[in-house]
């Protein structure tokens, strides 16, 4: 455990830290309201305030911890006391600094770790901070408010200093008056922010406080959205004023606010009847009985402007230092409402919509679909569900890359959404499926005329960035009650249904009937095809290369399956795969995919590349079956001339999530003999991090889903980052998958990823255009 030094300026510190009178002091609610908005915030379980004394640290709040002072030695506050900007530690156990800090290895066995310095006249005397049991890390916007709360801890001590000079004199004691009743407000309001779940009322609420505590004055909140204030609240302002001002572009010399919200910075008018920045509004102003106007920028905790709180006066005045000090606070207050509306906002969306398109995902569609039946019955009308599918979608996206792809899907999203009735429902299942739930059907001919122009408008064509894209959709239907009485039935039917559109052409739409069942003889035939195509060599293997980022040149290579059928020419994976799986064939299969891999691998470190390494994807249900499963590849091995490095069994956290030990047993088999380990798709699952601590591995691969907006997304840019750090912590290769663009790739170099795969390099060739690219680079 390390000790953290003491500040250079330790004496001068202690001296301010004593002449606030608070060490040893009562508990009290302002202080304990700030921890528990802390710990709510953040999601954490603990949350403190607390001060660095010379040898102890005193809690004057806190939340689940339950003790007054601990010794400074083993405070986490004395590190952050040190620091200006925020302190956290991801994990404690991870940190050579604190993992053996009493508090780590003893209750309350801190894991997680923000902290936040508490500043009085520029000296740091303590901390807010928040802990838990479990790793994590705070979001911006948790990180901007645990500083926001800092703010006004900070304030609640400054007031604290005040009070012993306010009591000099009547002048001071009106201050400290105002002061109390401005905290008063506050605390109140931050109250109402914290259980309010919608954002309007809780702006009205500060408005009505304000306006109620401070009689003759009239407030309004503006926010801002793009170019534009929109009414936020303004509950006592004429309603033609309001309507006046919603909507007004910002700019100097757009009245007091929109001068504001383009500046982010006060404004103060005294006579609007007067003032240049009012010569368009002075006349509505007047009406309005509205004489002067002070706005203050509503801004976040990075500093960008959220809107404006704007205090209005019948008569021209200007405003005391009380009167600003007020108007920044409650500004102040109203940053903290609109950031945490944004937070919960983007919490809701993250769950019940489709990240892509912004439509109901599958869980929200089951409810409203739910709802949707019982209402039918109630009313005897009927509802039909669609199931749509773009009939090409794969090809554009394996042609046009995936940006292109997912724009179609977005465009395709809106045309579908403008073709219903606002009553109706459109929900993305994912990939290119789409459900549309029609509402309070009386006849099917609606049903004919809205899946007509659903397969009209979509076959129009799509203008996307530089491509003109064409697609058709295939509609299945189903009706309720007629089909089925249930959700689950339901949307199996329709999408049996939309295979029969596909079966009749495509392009069409098909309702559901009792003959779908020939879809599963359909899928009988396929799985008996499937079983003859090793006999009579209907599969082959592809090789997409991998390349070192730092030679650029071809390392490894992915080997993946396709299916040449002799009627329906080739089969996707995607589609004989699972079914392989489910009828145990993927054995069989998988063994005949290894079998040609050591047949080439063994000629190209022969003849090429000694060194190259071929990565070979692998399924859950081979590591069941250990008899004919994957274990047998071990022994082939063995008996082969081929080096074990030069295999690497790809795994899926599809395989992980329900791993026993059978399956870490096998890997640590095949580990031992030399063979390497991929965990594929990394950071798609719940706790990605979690399997690398449960399964030893040796290489990880993003997925593409991060890379693809790896350039104009943040978040994906920094969770790149992060895999490719914890690679390099843990030892392990990096490969990217899905690079399609020298941007992306030249990202991924930045931020020092190791290997690299992508259409940007080359798509998946055959076995002779592989053996050509080793022949030219060696």
């Amino acid at each position: 455990m390390r000790v953290a030094p003491l500040p250079p300026n330790e004496k001068d510190r202690i001296s301010v830290l004593q002449k606030l009178n608070i060490l040893d002091s009562e508990k009290e609610e302002r202080f304990d309201r700030i921890t528990r908005l802390a710990a709510s915030i953040c999601r954490c379980q603990f949350s403190t305030i607390s001060f660095i004394d010379a040898d102890r640290q005193w809690f004057k709040s806190d939340v689940n911890l339950g003790l007054n002072e601990t010794p400074r030695s083993s405070s986490f506050c004395s590190h952050t006391i040190l620091r200006n900007d925020i302190f956290i530690i991801p994990d404690t156990l991870n940190n050579e600094d604190f993992n053996n800090n009493p508090f780590v290895i003893n209750a309350p066995f801190i894991r997680f770790y923000a902290g936040v310095k508490i500043s009085i006249e520029g000296h740091h005397i303590g901390s807010l901070c928040v802990f838990d049991t479990k790793p994590g890390t705070l979001s911006d916007e948790q990180v901007r408010a645990l500083k926001d709360l800092v703010t006004i801890v900070e304030d609640e001590l400054n007031k604290d200093r005040a009070l012993s000079t306010q009591l000099l004199g009547l002048r001071l004691q009106k201050k400290l008056e105002e002061t109390q009743k401005l905290a008063r407000v506050r605390d109140v309001l931050l109250e109402k922010v914290v259980s309010s779940f919608s954002l309007q009322p809780v702006l009205e609420e500060i408005v009505t406080a304000v306006e109620q505590e401070y009689v003759g004055q009239y407030c309004s909140i503006l926010l801002l959205d793009g170019t534009r204030l929109l009414l936020g609240a303004g509950p006592s302002l004429p309603q033609f004023y309001n309507e006046a001002i919603h909507g007004v572009e910002i700019g100097v010399g757009q009245g007091s606010c929109g001068t504001t919200a383009f500046t982010g910075k006060r404004t103060v008018v005294d006579n609007v009847s007067t003032h240049p920045y009012w010569t368009d509004w002075a006349s509505i102003a007047e009406k309005a009985g509205l004489a002067a106007c002070w706005s203050e920028p509503i801004k976040s905790a990075d500093g960008k402007v959220l809107g404006t709180f704007a205090i209005y006066h019948s008569t021209p005045t200007l405003p005391t230092a009380e009167e600003l000090n007020r108007i920044e606070q409650f500004a102040h207050v109203a940053s903290i409402a609109i950031e945490r509306y944004h937070a919960s906002e983007l919490i809701w969306r993250q769950a019940n919509l489709d990240e892509l398109t912004m439509l109901p995902n599958r869980s929200v569609m089951q409810k409203h679909l739910k709802r949707a039946l019982a209402a039918a019955n109630s009313n005897g009308t009927l509802v039909a569900v669609m199931f749509i599918d773009l009939d090409n979608f794969k090809d554009i996206n394996d042609t046009l890359g995936h940006s292109t792809g997912d724009d179609l899907l977005i465009a395709c999203s809106k045309r579908i959404k403008s073709s219903i009735a606002q009553k109706d429902i459109v929900a993305r299942l994912g990939g290119d499926e789409f459900i549309v739930i029609l509402n309070d059907i009386t006849q099917v001919s609606d049903i004919d005329t809205v899946a007509n122009k659903l397969i009209e408008k979509i076959s129009q064509g799509f203008q996307l960035q530089d491509e003109f894209v064409y697609t058709t959709a295939s509609i299945g239907i189903t009706v309720y009650p007629n089909d089925s009485n249930n959700v689950s039935s339901l949307l199996k039917n329709a999408d049996q249904a939309m295979y029969g559109a596909k079966a009749i052409g495509k392009n069409k739409y098909h309702y559901y009937t009792k003959s779908m069942r020939e879809q599963a003889l359909k899928r009988v035939t396929l799985i008996s095809d499937m079983r003859n195509a090793i006999k009579n060599e209907e599969f082959f293997v592809l090789y997409q290369p991998i390349y070192d980022l730092k030679t650029g040149k071809i390392t490894k290579a992915e080997a993946l399956i396709r299916w040449q059928h002799p009627t329906h020419g080739v089969v996707s994976p995607y589609d004989f795969i699972p079914l392989a799986e489910e009828t145990g064939l993927i054995n069989e299969i998988s063994d005949w995919v290894f079998e040609q891999v050591c047949k080439n691998i063994c000629y190209w470190r022969q003849h090429y590349l000694p060194e190259l390494q071929v990565c070979i994807n692998t399924s859950p249900m081979q590591y069941v079956d250990t008899e004919n499963g994957i274990a047998t590849w071990l022994e082939h091995l063995r008996k082969s001339e081929i080096s074990p490095q030069a295999i690497v069994l790809e795994i899926t956290e599809r395989l992980l999530m329900s791993a026993d030990h059978t399956v870490s047993d096998i890997l640590a088999q095949f580990r031992a003999a030399g063979v390497q380990v991929a965990l594929d798709d990394f950071g798609t699952g719940y706790s990605s991090i979690s399997y690398l601590q449960k399964f030893t591995t040796d290489i990880i691969k993003i997925d593409k889903s991060f890379v693809h907006s790896i350039n104009d997304s943040k978040i994906n840019r920094t969770l790149c980052e992060i895999i490719i750090m914890l690679g390099k912590k843990l030892n392990l290769q990096v490969v990217a998958e899905g690079i399609e663009t020298s941007e992306q790739n030249e990202i991924l170099q930045a931020l020092q990823c190791d290997f690299a795969q992508g259409y940007l390099f080359s798509k998946p060739i055959e076995p002779e255009e592989l053996t050509a690219l080793l022949r030219d680079s060696s």
